[in-house]
C-alpha cells in the first residue's frame, strides 16, 4: 500500500482576525496577506516552513484557523 506523503497535503487557512494577518517565509520567496475572514489553501511543507519563522506559532496559534 502506498504511503500519502504528508507534504502535498493542503489545508483551508482562514483569517480569524479583525485585520489583515501577514507571513513571509524568506527562504522560499513567499509572502502570504490574508484580509479580515479570507481563506486560502495553504500546504502542509508552508505551514511547517510558517511554524519555524520568528512568531510563526503564535500567529497561527492567535490568529489563523487550520
Amino acid at each position: 500500500m502506498a504511503k500519502l506523503n504528508p507534504k502535498t497535503y493542503f489545508y483551508n487557512v482562514k483569517n480569524r482576525s479583525a485585520g489583515v494577518v501577514v507571513y513571509k517565509i524568506p527562504e522560499e520567496g513567499i509572502v502570504r496577506r490574508f484580509m479580515p475572514g479570507e481563506t486560502k489553501r495553504i500546504s502542509y511543507d508552508e505551514l511547517l516552513k510558517l511554524s519555524y519563522q520568528p512568531g510563526g506559532r503564535e500567529m497561527m496559534a492567535n490568529f489563523l484557523q487550520i
